[in-house]
């Protein structure tokens, strides 16, 4: 855009359809292996879409990390669920020694 256009107001012309922007703290670690801006987002993208069909076809579309997983069914009490845990790392550290 011109000075003129900025001094007068107009508007930027409108971006092609396809395109996007990109912020600039990606653009770093996106090419960081030699790559085009164009070719690596391609590869991103690409990549993120695959992954994101395979959890699909695992069942697992939210891909919940395994550590932040909750049971299914609620079990009973938290207390009772807690103390076995103890008792079995107590059990456990015994065998050990």
């Amino acid at each position: 855009m011109s000075w003129l256009g900025r001094l007068f107001g107009s508007k930027p012309p409108a971006a092609p359809l396809n395109s996007v922007v990109v912020a600039n703290d990606l653009v770093q670690p996106l090419t960081a292996g030699g790559a085009d801006l164009a070719t690596a987002v391609d590869g991103a993208l690409r990549a993120y879409l695959d992954a994101k069909a395979k959890a699909l076809a695992a069942g697992e579309p939210e891909r919940i990390p395994f550590w932040l997983r909750r049971d299914a069914v609620p079990s009973g009490d938290l207390e009772d669920e807690l103390r076995d845990r103890v008792i079995q790392r107590r059990a456990a550290e015994e065998e050990a020694h």
